[in-house]
């Protein structure tokens, strides 16, 4: 190996490790910190209950079979229990974190091979530092999940294409199929979506249509069909109970992929046209470089390469698909994010030089980062504004930091301005022109969800009361904790109740249930009027103003509807605690 080959090989291993580094950074640091929030409780419970019952193919939430998403993303958690002996925050979100990493892979990946490693990193820092893939990959959920199968199932499919058999056809199709069971069949369908362009733009789709394909096909519809199959042939622990539509997960998989799209049931509530602008959202802060990328496409189509024109057949298709189905979120939408990032790194990495308006874009860029710094670099300032606008005063965490993450940018932009761009260059594997730019928004970006969004929870309210309850309930038994009305999954995960607690959705049952009680019994309810409005036939008037526990009322807060109240009953519902 020349010399120029060794250093070049040198800067290649450099700017890969500085990349993995900070990609592991910012997936897991402080990924532990902060309470369960919205969805993460429906995983987070499922996965107790799973190792609290022994049944790992009955997914159920206080008891009551929950088969709305398939196993996979659930066993996940359970493992990484299993691995770690422990079940807490870290451990729910660690498989969205490495789903993460896999989808940064793929993206490198995919970049690397069409075109160079330039290109396969730039996409890679961008897809780092974008604001759908940083929250998503940091949340108990199977978004991610579902991104990294879609997009390590097209990277296989480039790696194996040209000597494709039935070892590389049954990876593929596994690669799928174990990412339909974590999120549906999205994972199934897109990979075949995104390919179908490029083998019909090189002809060589007919060289696919054998019986080895379709044996691993089989094969993988087969390892779907499994898990299915054993909870429907094996009995659920007897006091389990079954959702009133009583469907079983194959069925739930029909009305949550296939019936959600053409009869849409929830989620309906965006207009057909909202990707337009939820694309934008999950791309921050690089949609006007989205916006550059596209234009250059536009305007360059006819000497663009192919890989640049199955890229954007790829975008538009999962564009077009995800808007068709009546059922929308912006979250619905994350998969395209590899194939955006790819498009991008294209455009800003394009032999060709740019035209005004496109070397315009990158300095605007520039612009934007260092504005977005200097106002992080001040915020401690404006300490006093603040607390005005929040009525409570910000973390000391969060102040110290922001100045911190903005005089690191700024250094970063100075020392970019100052010195030769190629040092930046071997460290980050990107182009110098560029490569401040993209490195200051990913301290930026990241730095928010990273060190100051943790800091943060110190203002919820939820996990703190739910320990509380755990600590001042420990002598009434699950079966006497009364839930009215709705029952919130973080709350008996937080408990860590041994058996289903009732839930009792109207007063004159929970009336019934107080009467036959013994010993004490403690009702939680939420502070909504109508649900205080049904326990006055419950409780008398000085009982129900007088909760036991009230959970705390930020004056940040509009409403105390979210709140939770708790009354503890001495053997009849006329006698409190």
């Amino acid at each position: 190996m020349s010399e120029n080959n060794q250093e070049q090989a040198v800067k290649k291993d450099w700017s890969g490790l500085v990349f993995w580094v900070a990609a592991v950074f910012i997936l897991f640091g402080g990924l532990g910190y902060y309470g369960l929030w919205a969805s993460e409780e429906r995983w987070a419970e499922i996965a107790r209950e799973m190792i609290l019952f022994k049944d790992f193919f009955h997914p159920a939430i206080n008891g009551e079979v929950y088969f709305d998403k398939p196993l996979l993303s659930y066993w996940f958690i359970v493992g990484a229990y299993y691995v770690f002996g422990i079940l807490n925050e870290f451990i729910i979100r660690l498989p969205s974190a490495l789903a993460g990493l896999a989808g940064l892979y793929g993206t490198i990946y995919v970049g690397t091979k069409l075109y160079n490693r330039k290109v396969g990193i730039t996409a890679g820092w961008l897809l780092l530092s974008s604001y759908g893939f940083i929250f998503w990959a940091r949340v108990a959920a199977a978004d991610m999940a579902n991104l990294a199968a879609i997009i390590l199932a097209v990277a296989w499919f480039l790696a194996r294409e040209k000597k494709a058999g039935f070892f590389s056809y049954l990876i593929f199709y596994l690669i799928c199929f174990l990412g339909a069971m974590t999120k549906g069949l999205p994972a199934l369908v897109m990979p075949i979506v995104v390919i179908a362009p490029y083998l019909l733009m090189n002809g060589r789709w007919k060289k696919h249509l054998k019986f080895s394909n379709f044996l691993a096909a089989v094969i993988g519809l087969g390892v779907y069909y499994l898990p299915f199959h054993v909870a429907s042939t094996t009995p659920m622990p007897e006091f389990y109970t079954t959702p009133p539509r009583d469907l079983t997960g194959l069925q739930l998989v029909w009305r949550e992929n296939i019936l959600r799209v053409f009869q849409s049931f929830d989620h309906n509530d965006e207009p057909f046209y909202c990707y337009f602008y939820q694309v934008p959202r999950i791309m921050i802060p690089w949609v006007l470089f989205l916006a550059a990328a596209v234009g250059w496409l536009a305007t360059r189509w006819k000497r663009i390469s192919s890989s640049d024109k199955w890229l954007t057949y790829a975008s538009i298709l999962i564009f077009i698909l995800f808007s068709a189905s009546g059922s929308r979120r912006w979250y619905y939408i994350l998969p395209i994010m590899p194939f955006l990032v790819l498009i991008i790194s294209r455009f800003l990495n394009s032999v060709d030089n740019h035209l005004r308006w496109e070397s315009m874009t990158i300095e605007i860029m520039r612009w934007v980062v260092i504005t977005a710094a200097s106002l992080e670099t001040i915020s401690i300032i404006l300490l006093p504004l603040w607390s005005c606008l929040l009525r409570i005063r910000p973390p000391w965490f969060t102040l110290a930091s922001a100045p911190v993450l903005g005089v690191l940018t700024l250094t970063l932009m100075f020392l970019d301005e100052r010195h030769d761009k190629r040092w930046l260059q071997s460290i980050t594997g990107m182009p110098g022109k560029f490569a401040a730019i993209l490195l200051g928004g990913t301290i930026i970006t990241c730095g928010f969800f990273v060190v100051q969004w943790p800091s943060l929870d110190m203002f919820r309210t939820e996990k703190p009361f739910a320990l509380q309850m755990k600590t001042e309930l420990i002598d009434i038994p699950a079966r006497n904790i009364v839930f009215f009305k709705k029952l919130p999954p973080k709350m008996i995960f937080y408990m860590e109740l041994s058996s289903p607690a009732p839930v009792i959705d109207n007063a004159s049952e929970l009336k019934e249930f107080l009467s036959k009680a013994k010993n004490k019994v403690a009702v939680v309810s939420y502070n909504k009027k109508r649900y205080l409005k049904e326990l006055k036939d419950v409780f008398p008037k000085d009982v129900l103003d007088n909760p036991n526990y009230k959970e705390i009322y930020m004056p940040f807060e509009r409403s105390k509807a979210r709140k939770l109240y708790v009354w503890i009953i001495n053997k009849g519902a006329g006698k409190t605690k």
